[in-house]
């Protein structure tokens, strides 16, 4: 008798998938209404299918889950079942028929990830198409080797957006009079920082050249102010001389969260961004930039993820569930959405 198995995955799926076995027996076509079927599960993770067993030359089956939504940081176990086909014969002899390795049916990586989502009962319920490798490591904060992302590519443009955005804002100090004008009162701002951030004000990030003068506040020495034109009334110095450039995908704490990990992570949010592929979570704290406390990188992110993708979309935690100020010593990252 010879059998084959069809379904969305040929042997991989998730619940719900109807998996299809065909049989066929050479040289007595008659004898194919009699062929038993049994899908039987293996392992207490995976659910009795539907329907158990059946009789005829074609079946279809769907699986069942018994894996919870507890939450974990490993990986859950594949659903598996073994297909076994027989066939009575005349006298009451039963031929068990010795399958291929193929119809032992067992979920890939790509479908283990998916049926989590199945189990979860989420909105967005990722097809294959929706399950990549990741471009960049970091955007991979899961339980797997791969990701679900509702649009492919998000993550990786999310970073390079933010990346320039955070740089600009590191940068953003106004050349008010060029370098080298002369004649200047010494009290005439040559170099002012850019607009005020949130809670924390304008952060300059330019250190007075020549015997130019800040006039603002130092932070770590360095600083924070206007640059004014001082005793000889000269311009001296140029805007951004601190030439701040940081790479900010190395700051990212979370991007991609299955929905099991998202939940030991100890969100509540069951259809969050994170496991959409719409979210990073970005921790400025290990940042080195001159002139810039770790509360102020924390209110520089925030800032950045405020003008790209809207204050609601923008946001400083602890955990997963606690909302800050973003200048709070006790924040732990800038979490943006898309």
């Amino acid at each position: 008798m010879d059998v084959s198995v069809t379904g969305p995955g040929e042997t991989s799926f998730i619940s719900g998938d109807p998996i299809t076995t065909r049989g066929r027996v050479r040289n007595a076509s008659d004898l194919e209404s009699r062929i038993q079927w049994s899908l039987q599960p293996v392992g207490p993770q995976t659910g009795t299918s539907d329907p158990g067993t059946h009789e005829g030359s074609e079946a279809t089956f769907r699986a069942h889950s018994r894996l919870g939504t507890q939450g974990n940081r490993e990986p859950n176990p594949p659903l598996e079942y073994e297909l076994v086909a027989t066939l009575p014969l005349e006298g009451g002899e039963v031929l068990r028929v010795v399958l291929p390795p193929t119809t032992f049916l067992r979920q890939e990586e790509t479908d283990v990830l998916r049926q989590e989502y199945r189990d979860f009962g989420t909105r967005f319920q990722p097809s294959r198409t929706h399950v990549t490798i990741p471009s960049r490591p970091v955007l991979n904060t899961g339980n797997y080797t791969v990701i679900a992302e509702e649009d492919a590519g998000e993550l990786s443009r999310l970073v390079d957006r933010m990346d320039e955005r955070v740089n600009a804002l590191l940068n953003d100090d106004v050349q008010e009079k060029p370098v080298g004008t002369r004649g200047l009162s010494p009290r005439t701002v040559g170099v002012s920082p850019g607009p005020p951030l949130l809670t924390v004000g304008a952060l300059g990030d330019t250190d007075p050249q020549g015997d130019d003068v800040c006039s603002g506040p130092r932070v770590g020495g360095r600083c924070s102010g206007s640059i004014l034109a001082g005793p000889n009334g000269i311009a001296e110095t140029r805007a951004n001389n601190r030439d701040i450039r940081v790479a900010l995908e190395d700051f990212v704490s979370s991007a991609f969260r299955n929905p099991q990990r998202n939940r030991a992570a100890g969100s509540a949010a069951l259809n969050s961004r994170h496991t959409r592929g719409r979210a990073l979570d970005i921790d400025p704290r290990p940042m080195r930039v001159p002139g810039k406390t770790p509360q102020q990188l924390m209110c520089v992110v925030e800032a950045a993820g405020d003008t790209l993708l809207g204050e609601g979309n923008s946001f400083t935690e602890r955990g997963a569930t606690t909302f800050l100020a973003c200048d709070s010593p006790a924040a732990d990252h800038v979490h943006v959405q898309r």
